[in-house]
């Protein structure tokens, strides 16, 4: 079964205006979700849904965090309906779940923007560091068994699911003797090898090889104690020049244990 891999999807800024200025390119925001040939657009979309969502100014160096839609999983008619927002049991003593907000926070702190070609020639690293804390009593989060983890990684993982780029025309604004252009914002956007897992398929038994749509870089946790937070971690994304705002949808898989 072919997933949808990680893609780049575009939309325009909002525009704004004042007594003084007007820009003259303005659009009103949508988002795009791009499916891989194979993709299943009734499986996909609740997996999107079930992301958290990391929206990011590269400018700012600001991030803002939101939640899955709750019970994404639970109402999707998909293979994977049984993957509830915090567990579900499973024939036989495993539990297992895509996390959402009622069982986990997602901390984004220290941003870094690197400079041109400081790691890659004609990119620029963006860095942060992301932590998961958890939100449930007299439960330990252990490693998945759904999505299927890489081999001999144990915790919690997490993985970009979808990276977006948000994109603006850009334009030329003037009143009087003032002329002002709005630089146009665009490109592309990959996570760097500041994710420490190395390209892994979580939903099918497909590996990596040429011509795998499935497969994304992870980032390993540890087990999260109840109530508690896991070491921050960092992570990274390499973007061209001209990115101003991305957007990165991250699952978050774990089993639970009572203790």
């Amino acid at each position: 079964m072919n997933w949808i891999t990680r893609v780049t999807s575009f939309a325009p800024l909002r525009c704004g205006s004042s007594a003084l200025l007007l820009v003259a390119a303005c659009a009103v925001p949508t988002e795009t979700a791009v499916l891989s040939p194979g993709g299943v657009s009734a499986v996909a979309s609740p997996l999107r849904s079930a992301s958290f969502v990391i929206d990011v100014n590269t400018r700012r160096l600001s991030a803002t965090v939101s939640p899955p839609v709750s019970g994404a999983l639970r109402s999707a008619a998909s293979p994977f309906a049984f993957a509830s927002s915090v567990a579900t049991s499973h024939p036989g003593p495993a539990q297992f779940s895509l996390l959402g907000s009622d069982a986990v926070d997602i901390a984004v702190t220290n941003l870094v923007r690197g400079t041109v070609g400081a790691s890659v020639a004609g990119k620029i690293l963006l860095t942060f560091d992301l932590s998961i804390i958890s939100k449930l009593n007299g439960v330990r989060l252990t490693t998945p068994t759904f999505p299927t983890p890489p081999s001999g990684v144990a915790g919690v993982q997490a993985f970009p699911f979808e990276l977006s780029v948000i994109t603006t025309a850009g334009g030329v604004a003037g009143a009087g003797n003032e002329l002002v252009v709005t630089t146009p914002r665009f490109g592309a956007i990959i996570a760097s090898t500041d994710w420490d897992g190395a390209p892994h398929s979580f939903f099918n038994d497909a590996d990596c090889s040429s011509g795998a749509n499935d497969c994304f870089r992870y980032e390993p946790f540890g087990d999260v104690a109840p109530r508690s937070a896991s070491a921050p971690r960092r992570v990274g994304f390499l973007i061209d020049p001209t990115v101003g705002d991305i957007r990165v949808r991250l699952l978050v898989a774990a089993d639970i244990r009572i203790e």
